[in-house]
């Protein structure tokens, strides 16, 4: 057994003996959950905000352990929007969802690596509520900074050991990008991953490092010229400028490699490999599997960390003022039907 899944099935067996469990029930959905209570744990109410450790395995193999990876998730406390199971919880509850392999088969969802007759088991522990998102997000930070450095190791080994590990794609790729920009006169320098970097206008300050958060537009494009996406071009629904934290790979290996040789008002051409792109998989249906793409790049600003943790609150800010607005639409809703209701029923008995 997994070294990591041994470790939570043994703190799960300690905690379950103080708490109560319940067998497996089954959801709507068909998946099947169990739920081991803290009796003496606060109950959820609507506005809390959950945050929740949690860990998925397959078999013997361990697909994702929020502890391990030190990202426990926060998440609202919302009837409405939560499953079945997770709406009489309390603080110190843990939840154990098992899924059917052969319903993800059978629905397409499944990872290759699935076969029939096995389950995926999910467990989520509630660490704690909070009374509101400030909360939640103070105590999110204190997570933030470890989580970071995991996901950016994980990735650049994933990366590098993909390079050592497919000489042949690599070389194939490369090929592939210099006769792309033979045909259509670009010149450009090549980085220690295979990324291609073509500057129309150099900007000025320093080129970017790990610290540093660039503003971006951008307008992706495969070697066949199809548009795929942009920040710029209105009919793709998202104008908005991109911000990229080179400390992290939010977006594609290839990006992160690009970027770190343009600087604030730099523009120009960044030139991805496969391999540093989607991959195998692609992005269906635009980008097909192993396909080579370019990106017209412009960097608008460069923000620090501090910078772009005031534009990180200001939008979670809004978004939270959304959130709230449509809860009240929703209950003002709720009240309208429930009064119409009222209203007919002196109506029916006549």
């Amino acid at each position: 057994m997994n070294k990591s899944i041994y470790l939570v099935a043994i703190a799960l067996l300690i905690f379950a003996s103080g708490c109560k469990r319940e067998d497996f029930k089954k959801a709507p959905d068909g998946s099947e959950y169990k739920v081991i209570r803290n009796p003496n744990g606060k109950k959820a109410v609507e506005g809390d905000i959950m945050m929740v450790n949690a860990y998925a395995k397959y078999k013997d193999s361990i697909l994702f352990n929020s502890v391990e990876r030190s990202m426990p998730r926060f998440l609202p406390y919302d009837t409405v929007q939560l499953p079945p199971y997770f709406k009489e919880v309390h603080e110190g509850d843990s939840l154990v969802l098992r899924q059917s392999t052969d319903s993800l088969i059978k629905y397409g969802t499944a990872a290759p690596y699935m076969k029939k007759g096995n389950y995926i088991v999910q467990s989520f522990k509630i660490v704690k509520l909070f009374p509101s998102r400030e909360a939640a997000d103070s105590a999110a930070k204190t997570f933030e900074a470890n989580a970071k450095i995991i996901h950016r190791k994980d990735v650049i080994e994933k990366v590098e050991k993909d390079i050592s590990s497919n000489d042949s794609l690599v070389k194939a790729d490369d090929k592939i990008i210099k006769d792309y920009m033979a045909k259509n006169n670009l010149s450009g320098t090549k980085t220690k991953w295979g990324t291609y970097v073509v500057i129309d206008s150099a900007g000025t300050g320093p080129t970017l490092n790990d610290s540093d958060v660039a503003e971006v537009n951008y307008t992706g494009r495969t070697f066949d010229d199809s548009t795929f996406d942009s920040n710029t071009i209105p009919k793709f629904g998202h104008t908005q400028p991109l911000y990229v934290d080179m400390n992290e790979f939010r977006v594609i290996p290839g990006w992160i490699d690009g970027l770190k040789l343009m600087r604030k008002g730099t523009k120009g051409k960044i030139l991805i490999p496969s391999y540093l792109g989607f991959g195998a998989s692609g992005a269906p249906p635009k980008i097909a599997p192993n396909s080579n793409l370019v990106f017209d790049i412009k960097v608008t600003d460069v923000l620090n960390q501090q910078q772009y943790q005031e534009v990180v609150d200001k939008q979670q800010k809004q978004m939270e003022q959304q959130r709230q607005m449509m809860q009240q639409l929703q209950q003002m809703q709720r009240q309208q039907q429930q009064q119409q209701k009222q209203q007919s029923q002196p109506q029916e008995k006549k």
